[in-house]
């Protein structure tokens, strides 16, 4: 995925519920808590990456619960001092994974990230899964809004 994009501040929005923005195909952000810090930290966590939408609440709402239930199914299977929250936008969809491995983005290569890492659960619509390496990826995946065609 190369350097992540951001949006700049007082810019346009480069995320909406409709997807990322053109020329952008796909974009990431990534919030990092301390595990010492618990579910709180990984929820200010959560909401930093869901900041990022120019979308409305009843858009934005399920992804920050989806931000704050996988940060708990984390927080449940790993000891890693440092968390983080990764939010990966495409063309396909937005998804939201915590994780304690805080070197590797999403999609940065075929063999990093969860993206092909054998499922060890599904808890709650989450989908867990372990790394060769021991590091625990909990992943929401959630749909854009389509245009309607009127």
């Amino acid at each position: 995925m190369g350097t992540p994009v951001h949006t700049p501040s007082g810019g346009p929005s480069l995320l909406t519920e409709r997807g990322p923005m053109e020329p952008v195909r796909e974009m990431e952000f990534t919030a990092h808590f301390a595990r010492a810090d618990g579910e709180c930290a990984a929820e200010a966590a959560a909401v930093e990456v869901t900041r990022v939408i120019d979308a409305p609440p009843s858009f934005v709402a399920p992804v920050l619960d989806a931000g704050r239930s996988a940060s708990k199914c984390l927080l449940a299977r790993s000891a890693a001092d440092t968390c983080r929250i990764v939010l990966t936008a495409d063309l396909t969809g937005i998804t939201v994974a915590a994780t304690d491995d805080v070197k590797v983005s999403l999609d940065s290569c075929d063999q990093a990230g969860a993206r092909n890492l054998p499922l060890l659960a599904v808890v709650d619509g989450l989908n867990v899964h372990h790394g060769p390496d021991g590091h625990v990826w909990v992943v929401w995946k959630g749909s854009w809004r389509r245009v309607d065609a009127t």
